[in-house]
């Protein structure tokens, strides 16, 4: 059984998507977040495409001493004006316009007395200088510039980008098909009463929820019982539902336990294991394999804090890598403890909490409860802090590790 460290499975993955070839498709950039692109996007036309206004305000050719101009005329944005402006007049333009060929300044409207109304004369006030408040035709990039690199995440502010040059499609990393598998005895829907011994199912929606949150949305779960008297016809319906996944992500049924059959669906599907176990608390029981067919296969536990770890430090990330992300790995970042914490740590232990900022270093806070079958608290969690084995006891102003997530907490 293979027994490795968080940063060994993540080197262990990276070695074996090497060989990942992706395939493209190409699609609208509306419908495209979350998507990776899979093409350098190239600036068509300088940005700007040409010199415009940054404010409300007069376009003149500047001269030096004169403060009067003659107003010939009103520029609005997207308009061109077309007439020579000659010296001593001047064209009342708005924010964005295009700046006439004959023009090389702008004056703004605030430094102005008069209507501004064409024909009227305006005065400026105060000091002005040649250039002044034109936007310069390229100011971001000339045409043929490398705008966005391949392997960036479509984001909402990216798609802004891609529209802001014109695209209206783009190629990207065609998104893998998921397969969620949930499995145990005691595990109900919400919904169904809650007897003794049951629990509802938290971690389907919690795995569909991050996969959706990574941009995963081609996904499909299954329940497995576990019972004995299902165990064949439920294997042959997650072998039927493999057929159609790239990725396999499965929660419980990977420990030791006398009824778990992870395992035997794992063996099934010809699983070329690459760990059985992780160096981590909570988290220990994780597994990784790869499949003769190129599937990839993460097994979490079945307890929801633990599963949680096992996501964030070792699936994500690996998914970001498998979707073609060039940039995947997760950041860490030093911080100051704010909490005491008195554990035996055989492994290195992920603490959740959250990082705050203040007092010129950010600080991590860690929840009341982080064992492995914690759910309460996750919604508060944005950080996992990193407690090396060997390390038993953590005092506040203790500077550690520390997994930036992304998440937002809610308090």
């Amino acid at each position: 059984m293979a027994v490795v460290t968080v940063e060994k499975a993540l080197q262990l993955w990276d070695e074996a998507l090497q060989t990942q070839v992706h395939k493209t498709e190409t699609i609208a950039v509306k419908a495209a977040k979350g998507y990776v692109l899979a093409e350098d996007i190239m600036a068509s036309t300088d940005v700007p495409a040409f010199p415009k206004s940054a404010m409300d305000g007069y376009a003149i050719a500047y001269e030096e001493g004169r403060n009067d101009y003659i107003v010939d005329g009103v520029i609005g944005a997207g308009v061109v004006w077309e007439h020579p402006v000659e010296p001593g007049h001047a064209v009342r333009i708005m924010t964005g316009a295009p700046v006439p060929d004959t023009c090389d300044t702008v004056i703004m409207q605030e430094q102005v007395v008069g209507t501004g109304e064409p024909q009227t004369t305006i005065t400026i006030q105060g000091n002005y200088q040649c250039g002044d408040h034109i936007i310069p035709q390229g100011e971001e990039c000339v045409a043929g510039t490398l705008v966005i690199p391949r392997g960036t995440e479509v984001t909402s502010t990216v798609q802004t980008i891609l529209t802001g040059l014109g695209l209206t499609e783009v190629i990207v990393n065609v998104m893998p098909r998921v397969l969620v598998l949930t499995s145990g005895h005691e595990v109900i829907e919400p919904g169904e009463s809650l007897t003794p011994g049951k629990i509802y199912n938290s971690n389907r929606a919690m795995i569909c929820g991050l996969l959706e949150d990574l941009g995963f949305h081609k996904i499909t779960h299954y329940h497995v019982s576990d019972a004995p008297e299902e165990l064949e016809s439920e294997i042959n319906h997650v072998l039927k539902l493999s057929e159609e996944a790239d990725i396999i992500i499965s929660s419980g049924g990977v420990s030791v336990g006398l009824f778990d059959t992870m395992p035997l669906i794992y063996e099934k599907l010809g699983a070329q294991s690459i760990y059985a176990r992780i160096q981590m608390r909570p988290g220990a029981a994780s597994y990784g394999a790869v499949t003769p067919k190129g599937q990839i296969i993460f097994g979490l536990s079945g307890n929801p804090g633990a599963a949680f770890n096992g996501w964030h430090l070792i699936v994500a990330p690996t998914l970001k890598r498998y979707k073609g992300l060039a940039n995947w790995t997760t950041p860490v970042v030093a911080c100051v403890m704010d909490s005491e914490i008195f554990k035996r740590n055989a492994f290195d232990r992920y603490v959740q909490g959250k990082v705050i900022f203040g007092g010129g270093a950010p600080r991590f806070v860690a929840n009341r409860h982080f064992n492995s079958s914690s759910m309460l608290g996750l919604y508060t969690v944005n950080a996992l802090a990193c407690i090396p084995r060997g390390v038993h006891e953590v005092h506040p102003g203790d500077t550690f590790d520390v997994y930036l997530l992304g998440l937002l907490p809610a308090i």
